[in-house]
C-alpha cells in the first residue's frame, strides 16, 4: 500500500462526512524545521554570536572532551567540540530480555582537513559530525543478530544525514570479538560501539532535533526472524532541540512524530482511559487518546492539501490487546474505524501513519497498537461524538474469526 493512501482516505473521508471533495494526493513524514542554531564563518557578527551561544549551551552537557579522536586524525583535520551530552536517557527494548541505549553522544565542528577528506562533507571546507555511543544488551538465552543498519532523518524530513563508520576506528565499532560474523551478538553478553554520521554545514544549521532509527534485531541469521521493531530515538543538537525531544516524548509515537511528517499540537488529550472489553477471550483496552493539530514538515506540506485550507486535526488513540483465547489472529488484520455521530460517517485508519504491525498474534501474547485518524479541522469542529470500533479480528488470509465479534470505545471529545 503506497503512501498515495493517506490522500484518498482523505478525500473519501471529506465526501462522506460532508460531501465536500478533496484533491488526491500523497503522504509523508513530522516536525517543523529548527532555526540556524550556529556559523563558524569569520568577519560575520552575527553568525559569531550565533557560535558563541551554542558554545556558551553546550557547557552544561559537556567537559570539551572528545569523545571520537579518531576524527581529527583520519581526516587530519582540526576538531572542535558544538555539543555533548553525557547522560541522554535513550533507551530501547527489543524484547524484556534484549535492548540498545545510546550512553552518550557528541557534535563536532571539522575544519582545516586533508582535501580528500572533504568528501565526506560535499566537498566543502568544513562540515560537522556526530558520534554516539551505544551499548546492547543480550541477557536472553539466544543469540541475536544485528546487520547496522541505520539513518539519520532531519528535522524537517528533507535530509537522511549519511552514515560514516569509517570516521570511528574499527576497534569501536558495535561488534562481538568472539565471532568472525560481524552481524552476531552472543547470548548473555554486552556489547558497546560508536558510529558516526556527517552533515555540511547547511544541513547542520537545519538541525535542532533529528531522528535517529536502529533496525530491528533478528534471530538464527535469519533477517524474516524478526526481533521486536526498530529502535527511534530524538538526538537534540541544542537547547531548542532538547526541548523539542521533550514535547516528542509525551506523544503517542505514530509515523507523524517518530517519521518527522508532522509537527503536533495538542489540545486535548485523555490518557488515563484504560477501558477494557473482550472477544472471547482477547482482552482490548483503550488506553488513552490524544487530539492534534498538525503541521506538515516540508518533505509532506502537499501530501495534506486535499484537506483543505483550515488545517488538519489527527486523533492518536493507544490500545493494548492482549491474546487469552487459543486462536492465533494477524496483527495486520485488526481492523479499527470510527463512527461519527452515530450515524453521520465512518473514517477508516491511517495505517501509513501508524507502526507496522505484522504476523501472528499467538496465545498469550499482549502488544499496544497506535492507531490514527485524520479530520479536516473545519469539519472536526462540528461533530458531537466519536466511537472507537476495533474488529473484527482476522487470521492471516484476512478471514474473519470469532464470529465477526467486534468491540466499541465511546472517546472523550473536546475541542
Amino acid at each position: 500500500m503506497e503512501m498515495k493512501n493517506l490522500a484518498l482516505f482523505g478525500t473519501m473521508l471529506t465526501a462522506l462526512l460532508l460531501g465536500a471533495c478533496g484533491s488526491e494526493k500523497e503522504d509523508k513524514e513530522e516536525q517543523l524545521p529548527a532555526a540556524a542554531v550556529e556559523s563558524q564563518e569569520k568577519g560575520d557578527a552575527d553568525e559569531v554570536d550565533n557560535k558563541e551561544e551554542k558554545e556558551d549551551k553546550a557547557t552544561d552537557t559537556e567537559d570539551g572532551t572528545i569523545l571520537n579522536p579518531f576524527i581529527a586524525e583520519d581526516l587530519n583535520a582540526d576538531v572542535e567540540v558544538v555539543f555533548t551530552n553525557k547522560n541522554p536517557e535513550l533507551k530501547h527494548e527489543f524484547s524484556k530480555d534484549v535492548f540498545i541505549q545510546i550512553d552518550e553522544y557528541q557534535i563536532v565542528h571539522v575544519s582545516n582537513m586533508n582535501e580528500s577528506s572533504k568528501t565526506n562533507f560535499d566537498g566543502e571546507d568544513e562540515g560537522y559530525v556526530l558520534t554516539y555511543k551505544t551499548t546492547l544488551v543480550n541477557n536472553s538465552d539466544e543469540d541475536v543478530y544485528y546487520a547496522g543498519g541505520v539513518s539519520l532523518l532531519s528535522d524537517n524530513g528533507m535530509d537522511y544525514i549519511i552514515q560514516r563508520k569509517h570516521l570511528v576506528d574499527r576497534e569501536q565499532w558495535l561488534k562481538d570479538d568472539s565471532t568472525d560474523n560481524p552481524s552476531h551478538y552472543s547470548k548473555g553478553n554486552t556489547f558497546t560501539g560508536m558510529n558516526a554520521h556527517s552533515m555540511t554545514k547547511e544541513q547542520f544549521n537545519r538541525l535542532s532535533s533529528p531522528t535517529l532509527k536502529i533496525d530491528a534485531l533478528f534471530l538464527n541469521d535469519d533477517v524474516s526472524q524478526r526481533l521486536g521493531e526498530e529502535a527511534i530515538f530524538k538526538i537534540p543538537f541544542n537547547e531548542e532541540g532538547i526541548e523539542k525531544a521533550a514535547v516528542s516524548s509525551q506523544l503517542y509515537q505514530d509515523q507523524m512524530t517518530t517519521d518527522n511528517i508532522a509537527e503536533k499540537e495538542l489540545f486535548f488529550e485523555k490518557t488515563d482511559i484504560n477501558e477494557t472489553k473482550e472477544i472471547d477471550g482477547v482482552k482490548i483496552t483503550l488506553n488513552g487518546v490524544q487530539y492534534a493539530n498538525i503541521t506538515p514538515t516540508e518533505a509532506y506540506k502537499d501530501s495534506f492539501s486535499n484537506f483543505g485550507d483550515s488545517g488538519v486535526v489527527a486523533l492518536t488513540a493507544k490500545i493494548t490487546i492482549e491474546n487469552g483465547s487459543d486462536t492465533p489472529f494477524d496483527k495486520f488484520f485488526v481492523d479499527r474505524k470510527l463512527t461519527v455521530d452515530k450515524n453521520r460517517g465512518t473514517i477508516f485508519n491511517e495505517g501509513m501513519l501508524e507502526p507496522t504491525y505484522r504476523g501472528d498474534f499467538n496465545p498469550g501474547d499482549k502488544e499496544e497498537f497506535i492507531t490514527v485518524f485524520l479530520f479536516r479541522k473545519d469539519e472536526f469542529g462540528i461533530f458531537k461524538e466519536l466511537e472507537l470500533q476495533v474488529g473484527p479480528l482476522k487470521d492471516s488470509d484476512a478471514k474473519p474469526l470469532f464470529k465477526e465479534k467486534s468491540v466499541t470505545f465511546a472517546l472523550p471529545l473536546e475541542k
